[in-house]
């Protein structure tokens, strides 16, 4: 009686799956974090025969079921990681910012773009520029760009980014970026950021427009007690958002703001205090006296998952 030979294709798969691999690494072009990601699965190996063995004679295709399980469980494992690390602030890269801004300068363009960063934006103590902060994982880089036009403006741009396509997880984890901004110079701010808490108290500065979007976490905004000069008394001054969190917003006792909300699918209710603001039609929060008032500040609010609460500064 002739025998048939039984193979198994699952495995020659893996084997030459993992010789690839070893020889990228030999060679040097297996990135990093590949490399440290591989480093750390192989013992999903152990978990692939044990199910290759038992599913093979119970369940059609059972080697290859066993493989898609595994890879399910690599990249299970690997979210859960990553996500675990993503929470832990780090201090590994730090990046000291001290940009001077020059006299002639009328008007600063601040552009920050953060990822999974802490952010706090205050006002500095004298007029001499640009000073602050940053705090992070040695899997972030900071780049700070000053460029001085014509007309007497400047823009002053503040860019993280990830220096490896593929990360290190050991290496991942928060940042946190602290900017001193000058008080006597008008501002023109755009802030994006993928995740983290924002506080952007913008009290006691010149503050010309702002706009904030925010992918992940909560914000805080202080507005200063200003009328902008470039802007006419009726005009939106910039849009805040975050898009899954709440966001708070203080307003001074001498500022009338009114504030277009864009709550989407939250369905909760804006917090804010009946004496002082009117609730308008059209989702719109209005200070009772905003005709009147000498100082007028009108700011969209976008909070689609999250409150929205507008309180008037030195309230609990």
């Amino acid at each position: 009686m002739k025998v048939q030979r039984r193979t198994n294709l699952l495995w020659g798969v893996v084997f030459l799956g993992a010789a690839i691999l070893v020889l990228l690494g030999a060679f040097g072009v297996l990135p990093a974090g590949i490399a440290d990601l591989v480093a750390r699965s192989w013992p999903v190996v152990l978990v692939l025969v044990g199910l290759s063995i038992f599913l093979r004679e119970r369940v059609p295709f059972g080697s290859f079921i066993a493989l898609l399980l595994c890879a399910g469980l690599v990249a299970g494992v690997t979210v859960a990681g990553f996500s675990n690390r993503a929470t832990q602030e780090r201090n590994d890269y730090q990046q000291v910012i001290d940009q001077p801004v020059g006299e002639a300068i009328n008007l600063l363009r601040l552009q920050v773009r953060t990822l999974a960063t802490d952010v706090e934006l205050v006002r500095a103590l004298d007029s001499g520029g640009m000073t602050g902060q940053f705090e992070g994982s040695s899997e972030s880089q900071v780049e700070v760009v000053y460029i001085a036009g014509d007309d007497n403006t400047a823009t002053l741009t503040v860019t993280e980014s990830r220096p490896n396509t593929f990360p290190l997880l050991e290496a991942m984890g928060r940042g946190r970026l602290t900017l001193e901004l000058p008080p006597d110079l008008p501002l023109d701010v755009d802030f994006n950021a993928a995740d983290g808490a924002v506080s952007l108290n913008m009290s006691g500065l010149s503050l010309e427009r702002l706009n904030l979007d925010l992918t992940k976490g909560d914000a805080l905004i202080t507005l200063p007690e200003y009328q902008p000069l470039g802007s006419p008394a009726d005009a939106v001054l910039g849009a805040l958002a975050a898009r899954e969190g709440q966001i708070s917003v203080y307003v001074p006792p001498g500022v009338a703001a009114r504030f277009e909300l864009n709550r989407g699918g939250s369905g909760q209710e804006p917090q804010y205090d009946g004496t002082l603001y009117n609730y308008l039609v059209g989702d719109i929060l209005e200070a009772r006296n905003f005709d009147a008032a000498a100082i007028k500040l009108r700011y969209v609010i976008t909070a689609p998952r999250g409150l929205i609460t507008v309180t008037a500064t030195g309230e609990s």
